[in-house]
């Protein structure tokens, strides 16, 4: 996809290395759009990327919908996990 080679090449110019491995791929959308969406794999690099229902951003999990339900359990249980070791 074109746009992971701008951000590959952003990042290049930018001295900054785009680790293909690590990357991971979500489509954002309402229900109804999701399932207009019929590609399986994207190929970048040496890497085949699968999308995935969710990924974390910066410590952030982002759902393809938006609905932050797995950010919130996340913190619950981190929450419930802090708590019970105190």
């Amino acid at each position: 996809m074109a746009c992971l080679v701008d951000v590959n090449d952003w990042m290049r110019a930018n001295r900054l290395r785009l680790n293909a491995d690590k990357t991971q791929l979500i489509w954002l959308g309402s229900r109804q759009q999701l399932e207009k969406i019929n590609v399986a794999d994207v190929q970048f690099k040496s890497a085949n990327l699968r999308p995935l229902p969710s990924a974390r951003n910066l410590g952030v999990i982002l759902d393809n919908r938006l609905s932050m339900v797995e950010q919130v359990a996340a913190i619950c249980r981190a929450c419930y996990c802090y708590y019970q070791v105190r």
